[in-house]
């Protein structure tokens, strides 16, 4: 089972700008997804390169599959159901040992967020999962009727910035004292009943956003993996390979622009440590001193992409 429609890729002309991708070259692609960006960059590298696409959400691989077959690509991909997180692993059971280029698209897409019926969307009425896997690891509606109050709490400011993350949390467990909290509908009006009227669309879009964000983060440990990710991807990346990195909100932007920077050598500790404990090692350059958002038509042709933000590193 796959999508119905595929996921515009966001910035396609600066992704294979900023991979600098050349005829043989073997790419990571961590976020399949729709395969938008994938299709541009077979025709890069083919027809002695190959792609390494991977995806977490089995209904991402399977419209992958049919795109990429519908257009004759198919053989110049392995598609793996996986954690981005596992690159090394991914790349052992391959018989691979490096790749030239790294790419996240770190976005939900639009299908994910229409068509899953995992809870993704506060514009549905779904059961609370928000799962990128099947089955595995936690459901969203576990950490809502299981977490304290305090944790609950803390999730929703760390990871959402939410600041009425203290009264969402007491009315969560206001609510689940008295009947299980299963549905997106009923985590919404518990939301909005938490935050009063006039604030609720101050900080830009629906006001469930932020909580929703959260959860999804908790459930499926993004920040973690983000990090394991460019960790271990920067070690298997060839001499002038490049790492693009497209995220959508701070705490992603945060981490890409900190490990990237310890890449270069520099310490990226608090201004207030006394000495660097990070210890870095230099691995090579930053491409994008500056953030590289969408252009202006890009914005026109697809909303969805104001958030996005690339950073490009290159490898000494």
């Amino acid at each position: 089972m796959g999508y119905t429609d595929t996921h515009i890729p966001v910035m396609r002309k600066e992704v294979m700008h900023y991979l600098n991708l050349k005829k043989g070259d073997l790419i990571f692609e961590g976020t399949l997804g729709g395969a938008g960006h994938t299709v541009e960059i077979i025709k890069a590298i083919a027809p002695t390169g190959r792609v390494i696409g991977v995806d977490l959400d089995s209904q991402a691989i399977s419209t992958a599959a049919r795109n990429l077959e519908a257009k004759g690509l198919l053989k110049f991909i392995t598609i793996v159901n996986d954690n981005f997180s596992n690159i090394k692993n991914i790349l052992r059971e391959n018989s691979l040992q490096f790749i030239n280029g790294f790419l996240l698209d770190l976005g939900l897409s639009s299908m994910q967020i229409s068509e899953s019926g995992r809870g993704f969307s506060y514009l549905k009425n779904e059961k609370l999962d928000m799962r990128f896997k099947g089955e595995t690891g936690i459901k969203a509606s576990e950490i809502l009727n299981e977490y304290s109050e305090g944790q609950l709490s803390n999730i929703f400011y760390k990871y959402g910035e939410e600041k009425w993350s203290g009264r969402i949390a007491k009315n969560i467990v206001i609510y689940r004292s008295s009947r299980k909290l299963e549905l997106t509908g009923e985590l919404i009006e518990i939301i909005k009943k938490s935050i009063p009227l006039k604030y609720q669309h101050r900080q830009g879009g629906h006001p469930a956003k932020r909580v929703f964000q959260a959860i999804r983060i908790e459930v499926n440990r993004e920040l973690e993996n983000l990090s394991n990710a460019l960790r271990d991807g920067v070690d298997v990346l060839t001499k002038g390979g490049r790492m693009v990195v497209i995220s959508y909100h701070s705490l992603e932007d945060r981490i890409v622009k900190d490990m990237f920077t310890s890449f270069t050598g520099m310490c990226t500790c608090p201004p207030d440590f006394p000495e660097c404990r990070c210890n870095p090692v230099r691995k090579g350059k930053i491409i994008t001193r500056k953030i590289i958002t969408p252009s202006d038509s890009e914005l026109l042709e697809n909303p969805r992409s104001k958030s996005a933000k690339m950073r490009v590193f290159e490898k000494d």
